[in-house]
């Protein structure tokens, strides 16, 4: 059956009590709803940056996909994977005209992929779940890096399954430079006023394993951690070195939209979103992330000053249909993420310029065919088994051998997504950035007018985005478009399309 107001509220209030149940290693609240600023005291770990090697003229990436064993507690061992360590990955540093091979081994006792998240690139070298890395094997995708300068990010994306696969540590992420971004003045200093922040949200068991899929709500509403990880740190500091930090903000989380803020209140500049940066910067005290979705963000510090990032619970508009979005999402509290210290932070830059990025010049009149795409989610069998047919795109649930939308090559199109379920979702196309038109006829939020190629749709919302299919055509080989709620593209809420000549 459709899912109504009365069933919707009878399901979630039961996997809200059993979620209740689990004995998790620490406190069962969110971990930074209960921790005051005095208990972020670890360190920031920040990722390795790795450059590869040149080899006839080509970078080289040497991956191994692996497991480890990580303690994100005292004493604690948990068993994680990873890529070049025991959980997530270095962050991958290519240029634009950069041609790159990737030599990904796969040295799990399962199959699993490795794709490309926001790269323009051929379907064959996507990594999407036609792209099989078979158990001790090694894949070695190919292709030229064609885009602007942006923060990218690559993750475990095999079907069914990517959801336990992220969640256990298989992401990291991938910059692109370009001539633009290396001369501009903005902080751009790897690792000392340019740091990544992978944040993402874990629950575990008191033996410290991961606690994965543990109840109904983890199926419906995908799983929301009860600790938060920032570059697989729990309750983290960090002392900033410069008057002015840029921030590289990935919501790497499973499930879980952030509604970012400082404790003071203070204003920050957005510079860039998951495409690139923005055409001007915008000045914002709240930014909201979605899964996937990532942002870069310039902030201002003085000497001896400490400040948390924060959560905020979302605006009601936000979380679609009140009490049962509040509910299902986990997104009813604040909590605190990470402490930020600056004792005698350094020099500063000119300032952000006024003018980032030039747009393509996408036109609506130039489309060649809008494409409309409607989100539902059904109780049934499916949800119920967690084995598909709960979440669907035009009532159709996933089908790997079934070919969705053919698109032709250098087609100008206009996709359209409207949500009929009763909670958000976060729609990520493969290959492609993209620029969105509007949301229910409205403008797109001031920093929502750069590329994209993850956006969050509310329940009852239709949001319209424009993009150009270019560079590559492959009659045979798909693309994916897709929920980015990990558990709802694992149980049939992605689809297909191709690019032809």
């Amino acid at each position: 059956m459709t899912i109504t107001r009365r069933n919707f509220i009878r399901t979630a209030t039961i996997a809200g009590t059993a979620g209740l149940l689990p004995l998790y290693l620490s406190r069962p609240a969110i971990a930074g709803y209960s921790y005051s600023a005095k208990d972020f005291s670890s360190p920031l770990a920040i990722p390795a940056e790795y450059h590869g090697r040149v080899e006839n003229g080509k970078r080289v990436f040497d991956l191994a996909i692996q497991h480890g064993s990580t303690e994100f507690f005292n004493g604690y061992k948990t068993p994680t994977l990873g890529i070049n360590g025991s959980y997530l990955g270095p962050v991958l540093r290519l240029k634009r005209g950069d041609e790159a091979t990737f030599n990904v081994g796969n040295g799990l006792n399962k199959p699993t992929t490795m794709h490309w998240h926001g790269v323009n690139l051929p379907a064959r070298m996507d990594g999407g779940p036609h792209q099989v890395i078979g158990v001790r094997k090694l894949w070695q995708p190919e292709f030229v890096i064609r885009q602007p300068a942006s923060t990218l990010w690559y993750h475990s994306h095999l079907h069914q399954f990517t959801g336990p696969q992220v969640y256990q540590g298989l992401a990291g992420l991938f910059y692109i430079d370009d001539e633009n971004s290396v001369k501009m003045d903005i902080p751009k200093t790897y690792g000392v006023d340019d740091i990544p922040l992978v944040i993402q949200d874990r629950n575990f068991n008191r033996d410290g394993s991961f606690r994965y899929i543990s109840n109904m709500r983890d199926r419906m509403a995908g799983v929301h951690g009860s600790h938060i990880l920032v570059n697989g740190v729990i309750r983290p500091q960090h002392h900033v070195a410069r008057k002015q930090m840029r921030f590289r903000l990935l919501n790497g989380s499973n499930a879980r939209i952030y509604n970012l803020k400082f404790s003071d209140n203070r204003a920050f500049v957005q510079i860039a979103s998951d495409g690139g940066f923005l055409p001007q910067p915008i000045r914002l005290n709240r930014l909201r992330l979605a899964p996937a979705e990532r942002a870069e963000i310039v902030v201002e510090f003085a000497h001896n000053e400490e400040v948390m990032l924060q959560h905020e619970p979302l605006p009601a508009n936000n979380r679609g249909m009140g009490r049962m979005s509040m509910m299902m999402s986990a997104n009813d509290r604040p909590f605190n993420i990470m402490r930020l210290l600056s004792k005698t932070p350094g020099g500063e830059i000119a300032g952000v310029p006024d003018q980032l990025a030039t747009m393509p010049d996408w036109n609506e009149k130039q489309a060649a065919k809008t494409r409309r795409f409607q989100l539902n989610m059904a109780m049934g069998p499916g949800m119920m088994s967690g084995r598909g047919s709960g979440f669907t795109i035009n009532r159709r649930s996933f089908d790997m051998g079934r070919i969705d939308e053919v698109v032709r090559l250098n087609d100008i199109e206009i996709w359209e997504f409207t949500n009929k379920s009763p909670m958000p979702h976060p729609v990520h196309i493969h290959d492609v950035q993209f620029r969105i038109l509007s949301r229910n006829n409205r403008p797109p939020e001031a920093n929502e007018h750069g590329l994209k190629d993850t956006v969050l749709v509310n329940p009852n919302e239709t949001v319209r985005v424009i993009t150009r299919f270019e560079n590559y055509a492959d009659e045979t080989a798909a693309y994916m478009y897709h929920c980015h709620i990990l558990e709802h593209e694992d149980q049939g809420m992605m689809a297909q399309f191709v690019v032809v000549s």
